[in-house]
């Protein structure tokens, strides 16, 4: 039940929230069609992986205001804590999910610490 209440703030967060990219200069979306066609090319097998990681994670204490990356959550996906809005930190390697940056995965998601979306890519 947690896991759905969960999962269900996360879905009605990927409406809300707005999504910007990792430095790649783009602009960032501001209408609720480039929101949805955002939200529209992420895996639902890697959201719903990226959202049961951050459950687990709160669950289990762990510190997500260092933003840790969440880990793998399909191929060629994996999921990361940013700050909301982002920051400059949030773009430096260091702070970004290993795989992501070795070239394992090209793909992400951002949740903020409170596990709404923030950004995917």
């Amino acid at each position: 039940m947690k896991l759905r209440l969960v999962a269900l703030t996360a879905s009605c967060s990927l409406l809300l929230v707005g999504c910007t990219p990792r430095s790649t200069g783009s602009q960032i979306p501001t209408s609720n069609l480039d929101k949805s066609a955002q939200i529209a090319q992420i895996p639902p097998e890697a959201l719903k992986n990226a959202l049961n990681l951050f459950t687990k994670a709160k669950e289990n204490g762990v510190d997500l205001s260092n933003g840790p990356c969440l880990g793998k959550v399909a191929d060629d996906w994996v999921a990361d804590i940013v700050h909301n809005p982002r920051q400059p930190i949030d773009d430096k390697p260091e702070n970004q999910c290993e795989d992501y940056r070795k070239g394992n995965a090209h793909h992400f998601i951002e949740l903020d610490q409170s596990g709404s979306l923030v950004a995917a890519h």
